[in-house]
């Protein structure tokens, strides 16, 4: 079974580099942009699977009091400001 073909078009700029890149590395485009393309949905997969997981605890019951996730964030900022005001 064959691969997808995918298109899109790109600044001139990105595609020169990508040319040198090719070129320094003795490996065509398609090979940088492959593995391009894996490395971003892969680093950018978390998010799916982040909302996934909220999904599912919600749905469990697992949920935190609105109150305590405020409390936290206060907690939290107050630390910062106190923090940054010693410097």
């Amino acid at each position: 079974m064959a691969s997808p073909v995918l298109s899109f078009r790109a600044e001139e700029l990105l595609v020169e580099k990508l040319d040198q890149l090719s070129q320094a590395t003795d490996r065509d485009r398609q090979y940088h942009l492959k593995r391009a393309l894996a490395r971003y949905v892969e680093s950018e997969s978390w998010h799916i699977n982040a909302i996934a997981e909220g999904i599912a605890d919600a749905e469990a019951g697992n949920l935190t009091d609105l109150k305590a996730v405020k409390a936290k964030w206060v907690t939290r900022a107050k630390h910062n400001v106190d923090g940054q005001s010693g410097q």
